[in-house]
C-alpha cells in the first residue's frame, strides 16, 4: 500500500520543481503535487492572501494523514498546517525551511532586508532571467567543473517551471510579503507532529543555523538530516534525499 505524499514547492518557483523526482517516488508513494496559490493551475483569490489562507488552500487539496514534505516557504506553510490542523497530518519533512525569513537584531539565521529587496526587485522583470539567476544562487558549487554542469542546470531547470507556468507579479510579491511578515518561533513548541529536518551544509538562502534552531525547539520527536548541497537538497542530491524520506515516512522516530 503506498503513503499518501504532499509535496510543496518554495516561492518563485512551481510544482515541476519536483517532476524528476517522480518515477524513484511513485512506486511507494501516492503523490499529491500541489502548486501553491498563484502558480500553476492553483489561483491566487486575492493579491494579499495570508499565511493562513494559503495554508487552507493547502490543506483543501490535501488527503489526510499524509507525509507533508515542504521546501523553504513551502516548509512554512507545512509548519502553519501542522499547528493548526495537526490531525490532518501524519508526518512532516521541512526542507530548508525557516522559521523566520530575515534577519533581525534576534535572529542572525535569516537574509539581510536590503538583500531581501534586491531579490523582490529582480523579479518584477524578466521573470526567466532572474529565475535563472536565483536557481544558480540556491545551487552549491564544490568547484570549477560542477560551477559549469549547475550553470546548465539552472537553464534547462528554469525552462522546464517556465513551461509549467509563469506566476504574475502579484502572486510572487504575495509570497515575499508572507516571508517577510512570518516568525513561527514562538510557536514550535506546540508543533506535535513527528518531523525531519532536511539541510544543507552550503545553504546561501536559508543558513543551516536555521535548521539547527527548529532542531533545538521542536518538543516532538524529529531527526536531523544533513546534506552536502546548497537551498535544493532533492534536486543536488536526489539519492541521498529520497533515501532519507523513504526511511522518515517507513519508521517511528
Amino acid at each position: 500500500m503506498t503513503i499518501p505524499l504532499v509535496l510543496l514547492h518554495g516561492w518563485g518557483v512551481n510544482a515541476a520543481i519536483w517532476s524528476t523526482l517522480i518515477p524513484q517516488l511513485e512506486p511507494e508513494f501516492e503523490l499529491h503535487i500541489i502548486d501553491l496559490p498563484g502558480y500553476g493551475d492553483s489561483p491566487l483569490a486575492h493579491p494579499e492572501m495570508s499565511l493562513a489562507e494559503v495554508t487552507e488552500a493547502v490543506l483543501h487539496r490535501a488527503p489526510d494523514q499524509a507525509v507533508w514534505a515542504g521546501w523553504s516557504l513551502g516548509g512554512t506553510i507545512a509548519i502553519n498546517a501542522a499547528l493548526t490542523r495537526p490531525e490532518r497530518i501524519k508526518k512532516l519533512q521541512l526542507i530548508s525551511t525557516t522559521p523566520r525569513f530575515l534577519a533581525g537584531a534576534d535572529w542572525e539565521c535569516g537574509v539581510e532586508r536590503e538583500a531581501f529587496e534586491k531579490l523582490a526587485i529582480s523579479f518584477r522583470g524578466d521573470y526567466p532571467k532572474a529565475l535563472q539567476s536565483f536557481l544558480r544562487l540556491q545551487l552549491y558549487r564544490a568547484d570549477r567543473a560542477q560551477q559549469r554542469i549547475f550553470r546548465q542546470f539552472a537553464k534547462d531547470l528554469t525552462a522546464q517551471l517556465v513551461a509549467h507556468h509563469t506566476p504574475s507579479v502579484a502572486t510572487l510579491q504575495n509570497g515575499l510579503t508572507i516571508l517577510a511578515n512570518t516568525d513561527l518561533r514562538p510557536q514550535l513548541q506546540n508543533l506535535t507532529v513527528d518531523t525531519q529536518i532536511i539541510a544543507g551544509k552550503n545553504d546561501t538562502l536559508v543558513p543551516s543555523g536555521a535548521s539547527h534552531y527548529l532542531y533545538e525547539h521542536l518538543p516532538k520527536k524529529h531527526s536531523f538530516v544533513k546534506m552536502d548541497t546548497g537551498h535544493i537538497p532533492f534536486l543536488e542530491s536526489t539519492n541521498g534525499y529520497i533515501e532519507a524520506l523513504k526511511r522518515f515516512a517507513n519508521t517511528d522516530l
